[in-house]
């Protein structure tokens, strides 16, 4: 139990509501405690007929989607699939054609692979792109004795991008996503793999501003039983400093979704055991920021409460082939402004090739 006053402070500041929930946004659920889901997949799942990856053994705690199961994002299919990988399962979907240049995307805290949904389907007509859940999120590995320190996190990615025959890709991350991706540069012959990193939401070259997310208390034992209430994502995406402002209610529904599988809230916190803001600073500039030979894109919200744009002024000092971008959004900007993000992103791949 954490018991820093500061801590606390963090945590009131970050979901304190700045806007009321809409009506839209409720429903009957919210007279339960949690809404947990024990996962199971449907019988009647519509699979491709096109099976690229072996089925493993066995899957994940709290799976619901079937190996090769089809999804519509509009008028584009994403494709679940689940892959093993040196004794740990993933989940990810994939949309676009294989024989495309691969796009890897990395999600942070709390989300999952459709945080990217709108990037991976309007980018789907000249990437593969792939969305991973990562270990302790979604429908991925979620064993509490697996390794969660950002480092190992990105190895074991390393791994699952070998079984899959990815070699040279784009990638992507966003929040605690841009720090495992940061780490993957650091993996043995991954730097020179890379084609070109957007690295999205997180701090760079300075410390975090005010208000700094609570660390320590996501690490708490206590925060599994927050992160499984039934209004955790509401809060969290509608209503609090961070929300999604208008945020369409289907989305809003489907990110509470995919936080509420099995072993989501006692797994995804683990990732905050062994980490600091002030020891990944150092990490940037002690290794990580060296291992940036790639064309680097810093994409970054103008309205996050806690990283402000005067932080990343200096920034592209740092990376030999770094730039600076604003979208006017929040921190879930690829959810407040999807068409900006994705035209971003698209610039930059295209303007680098």
């Amino acid at each position: 139990m954490v018991s820093d006053p500061k801590e606390i402070l963090k945590l009131i500041k970050m979901l304190t509501p700045r806007a009321l929930p809409r009506l839209a946004y409720l429903s009957r659920e919210d007279l339960s405690l949690s809404d947990v889901r024990q996962g199971g997949i449907r019988p009647d799942a519509p699979l491709t007929r096109h099976m690229r990856y072996p089925k493993p053994g066995t899957l994940p705690l709290g799976a619901e989607n079937a190996h090769g199961e089809v999804e519509m994002l509009e008028n584009v299919e994403a494709t679940h699939w689940y892959a093993e990988a040196a004794g740990i399962t993933w989940h990810f979907v994939t949309v676009g054609d294989p024989d495309n240049e691969p796009l890897v995307l990395v999600h942070g805290f709390p989300e999952s692979w459709f945080t990217f949904h709108n990037q991976m389907r309007d980018l789907s007509d000249r990437f593969y792109c792939i969305g991973v859940d990562v270990i302790g999120n979604g429908q991925s590995d979620k064993r509490l004795d697996l390794d969660y320190r950002y480092s190992a996190i990105a190895s074991a990615l390393g791994k699952l991008l070998d079984v899959l025959g990815v070699e040279r890709f784009n990638l992507g991350g966003h929040d605690r996503g841009s720090v495992i991706c940061d780490h993957l540069l650091n993996t043995e012959g991954m730097e020179q793999r890379v084609l070109r990193y957007i690295r999205m939401q997180q701090s760079a070259n300075e410390p975090h501003g005010d208000p700094q997310p609570p660390h320590k208390l996501f690490a708490s034992d206590w925060f599994p039983f927050l992160m499984s209430w039934t209004g955790f994502p509401r809060l969290a995406y509608a209503a609090s400093a961070y929300r999604v402002e208008d945020i369409d209610a289907d989305v809003l529904a489907r990110l509470g979704h995919e936080c509420k599988y099995a072993g989501v809230a006692e797994a995804s916190p683990r990732q905050f055991d062994n980490t600091s803001m002030e020891q990944e600073l150092r990490d940037r500039h002690d290794v990580l920021f060296s291992k940036m030979t790639m064309p680097v894109l810093f994409l970054q919200g103008r309205r996050d409460p806690g990283q402000h744009p005067e932080e990343y002024e200096n920034t592209p000092n740092f990376v030999a082939n770094g730039r600076v971008e604003f979208i006017d959004g929040n921190h879930f900007f690829q959810l407040c402004d999807p068409e900006a993000t994705t035209a971003a992103m698209r610039t930059f791949l295209d303007a680098s090739t």
